[in-house]
């Protein structure tokens, strides 16, 4: 199938990350432990609300890592011990120091100096093996430079970090499947942003992304289904807007499009489907429903007499080239 990708070009806005307030205490450790000083376990603490402390065990390099466990304030002030010193002198300085390494790679990948990108994140995930903020650089940094079997074992681990499937990381995902997507990488792209749903499903952006790779890789039956989704959650957005008219012409102009939208094992089923979505899409866009249910029976109409002029055709071609058998 051949789409094309001169649509437009766009990037939705990625969403501000809004994180929850939380009032950070400090770093603690289990008082069962105060007597095994060489053994101990600490973790970064922070108080979530009234009843809920947030806690994140600290590696052997001292900085949070893993998953959080959320615990009740009983329980944290029954059990818990803090340790004041030992984050000032020890954790704090750590954590700074992570977070230098990360901002100065995403600043080198922003400016196109993917070597010393890829070195910062790699001195990151030395640090902390399951980073969340580094694997996604480190997958990005890999794709923008062409890399793209690198990227996939990235993108890949990302796959298996629970840490990555928070609310906080949804750009990231999303971020992700617009690189995957610009490097033809459609069936990736569509694993990401599909992550990306799942972590908030209110996303309107996501269902346009979704529609665009949809689009790139000709499967123009889920492109109409997301594209309306995206409208359906909020017509207001422009580009979606000027996509969803930019298709309407395009099923006036181009016959090759008309052909695949007829084509595949189920025949009419499947028209009759691919109509369907298509008048609902401009609905959504805010098309007048008589006049989408018109264009859609002039869409239908010419579909049907495309199928018509090939089945012709391939008479024709039988009877000239007795490509039957008998010669």
């Amino acid at each position: 199938m051949s789409t094309g990708t001169s649509l437009f070009d766009y990037t939705p806005p990625a969403d501000q990350v809004v994180e929850e307030e939380t009032e950070f205490v400090t770093v603690v450790s289990l008082r069962s432990d105060s007597h095994k000083p060489k053994g101990k376990k600490y973790w970064l603490a922070s108080k979530l609300d009234d009843e809920r402390f947030e806690l994140l065990l600290l590696n052997e390099n001292r900085v949070p890592a893993g998953d959080p466990e959320i615990i009740s304030s009983g329980e944290f002030a029954a059990h818990y011990s803090l340790e004041l010193d030992y984050y000032q002198q020890h954790v704090r300085p750590a954590m700074e120091q992570q977070d230098g390494r990360l901002s100065r790679g995403e600043a080198h990948r922003e400016q196109g100096e993917f070597y010393s990108a890829e070195m910062e994140y790699a001195d990151a995930l030395a640090v902390d093996e399951e980073n969340v903020r580094a694997t996604f650089g480190l997958g990005l940094t890999y794709l923008e430079k062409g890399d793209v079997e690198r990227a996939q074992e990235v993108f890949a681990k990302v796959l298996q970090l629970k840490s990555a499937f928070t609310t906080e990381h949804k750009h990231m995902f999303n971020d992700f499947g617009i690189s995957m997507r610009k490097n033809g990488m459609y069936r990736e792209a569509l694993q990401y942003y599909n992550r990306g749903v799942d972590l908030d499903s209110a996303d309107e952006n996501l269902f346009f992304n979704i529609a665009r790779t949809y689009y790139e890789s000709g499967d123009w039956e889920n492109c109409f289904r997301h594209l309306t989704m995206c409208l359906e959650k909020n017509r207001g957005i422009q580009e979606a807007q000027k996509f969803c008219h930019y298709l309407i012409k395009k099923t006036e102009e181009d016959e090759t499009m008309l052909r695949e939208m007829g084509a595949g094992d189920k025949g009419k089923t499947l028209r009759s489907d691919i109509l369907n979505l298509f008048r609902k899409m401009q609905v959504a866009a805010g098309v007048e429903l008589d006049d989408a249910i018109e264009k859609t029976h002039e869409i239908r109409d010419r579909m049907i007499a495309l199928e018509e002029e090939d089945m012709q055709m391939k008479e024709i071609e039988k009877d000239l080239y007795k490509v039957d058998g008998d010669f």
